[in-house]
C-alpha cells in the first residue's frame, strides 16, 4: 500500500509541471517561423497572428521568414526546438502532404510536427501572361499540347501546389520552372518570361485587375467576389482539377497536450473575431478554422491522396 502511495504521489508530480506548463504559457516571447519568403499567404497569416495574439497573452510574438527546401528548412527548425511553445511554424498543407513524397530528407514533417490549428483556406487561380493565346483553359491545355515544350509555368518548388496545380492539366506539355517562393517568380510571371501560374489569389488579383495577368480559373469550389466574371475550374471544364490549400500553425510532435490545447484555444479565439474574418475575406484568405484532432485527421487523408496523384504525374523524389 505505501509503494502504491509513493507511485501515485510521482505520477502527480510527473503531471503538475505538463499541467503548470500549459497555464503559466508563455514565459518568454513567442517566435512564428514562417518557412517562405516574406509576401506570400503564409507570411501574411503569420503577421496576423502575431498581431492578435500578444495582447492576448501578454508577450511579443516575433515572425522570422526562414525559406528553402520547399519549406522544410523552416519547419525542421521548429521541429526541433523545445516542445514548450515558444517556436510555431505556419505551415501550408503541401509542406506536410506533398513534401515527404517529394524531397529526399531525413525530416518527416508529419512525423515530427503536430498541426494544432488550421486558421484559413487561400484562394487559388489559373492565371496566364497577356500575350498567350489562350482565352479560357480548353484553349490553354490545348495550346500546350499543340505546341509541346514551347511555353513554361513556374512555381515555388516540386510537389508545391502550384506545380501540382498546372501539372494537373498540362502533363509534361509545358516546362515546369521551380523558384525560390512565389514572390521570386512573379518578376518573370509578369514580363512573360513564364506563361501560366496556379497561385494564391490575394498576391495575383491587383496584377489581373491591372491587365498584367489574365485569370482563367479559380483553382476551388466557389467564385470569389472580388472576381465574380472568372469561373471556377470545375466550371471551365475541369472538374476535379481543383488545388485546395490550407494553412495552420505547427509546433514540435513533443509538445505536451495541455500546452497544445491551450494555444489551439487561443488561435481558435483569434480566428473568430468577425472584424479580422472580414479583413481576410477582402484579400481572397478564406477563413476556416478547424482544430488539432479534425485537421490532422484531414492532413493524413491528403498525405495518401497527394502522394498517388504525384505517382501518376510521375513526379519522383528528387
Amino acid at each position: 500500500m505505501i509503494r502504491r502511495r509513493h507511485a501515485l504521489a510521482a505520477a502527480a508530480a510527473l503531471a503538475l509541471p505538463r499541467a503548470a506548463r500549459a497555464q503559466a504559457w508563455p514565459t518568454q516571447p513567442v517566435r512564428i517561423i514562417v518557412p517562405y519568403p516574406p509576401g506570400g499567404s503564409n507570411d501574411v497569416m503569420g503577421r496576423y497572428l502575431a498581431d492578435r495574439i500578444s495582447p492576448r497573452v501578454g508577450q511579443p510574438f516575433v515572425v522570422e521568414n526562414r525559406p528553402g527546401a520547399g519549406g522544410n528548412l523552416g519547419a525542421e527548425a521548429v521541429a526541433r526546438s523545445a516542445p514548450d511553445g515558444h517556436t510555431w511554424a505556419v505551415v501550408s498543407n503541401s509542406l506536410l502532404t506533398a513534401n515527404p513524397h517529394v524531397l529526399r530528407s531525413s525530416f518527416d514533417p508529419l512525423r515530427e510536427l503536430v498541426v494544432v490549428a488550421r486558421m484559413v483556406r487561400p484562394a487559388t487561380m489559373l492565371v496566364v501572361t497577356p500575350g498567350l493565346p489562350a482565352q479560357n483553359v480548353r484553349e490553354l491545355v490545348a495550346l500546350a499540347n499543340a505546341r509541346r515544350g514551347q511555353f513554361s509555368y513556374p512555381s515555388s518548388g516540386v510537389g508545391s501546389f502550384q506545380h501540382i496545380g498546372v501539372a494537373a492539366l498540362v502533363g509534361d506539355a509545358m516546362e515546369h520552372v521551380p523558384y525560390r517562393g512565389a514572390q521570386a517568380l512573379l518578376p518573370d510571371l509578369l514580363a512573360g518570361r513564364v506563361h501560366a501560374f496556379v497561385g494564391a489569389a490575394n498576391s495575383l488579383i491587383p496584377h489581373v485587375r491591372e491587365g498584367r495577368l489574365r485569370a482563367l480559373a479559380i483553382m476551388g469550389p466557389e467564385r470569389l467576389p472580388q472576381l465574380p466574371e472568372v469561373p471556377t475550374i470545375a466550371e471551365a471544364g475541369f472538374p476535379g482539377k481543383e488545388v485546395p490549400i490550407w494553412l495552420g500553425v505547427a509546433l514540435p510532435a513533443a509538445t505536451p497536450a495541455p500546452l497544445l490545447a491551450r494555444i489551439e484555444a487561443e488561435i481558435l479565439a483569434v480566428m473568430a473575431d468577425p472584424e479580422g474574418r472580414a479583413g481576410l475575406e477582402r484579400q481572397g484568405i478564406l477563413p476556416d478554422p478547424l482544430g488539432s484532432a479534425a485537421i490532422m485527421e484531414i492532413t493524413r487523408a491528403e498525405h495518401r491522396e497527394t502522394g498517388e496523384l504525384l505517382r501518376r504525374l510521375g513526379i519522383e523524389p528528387s
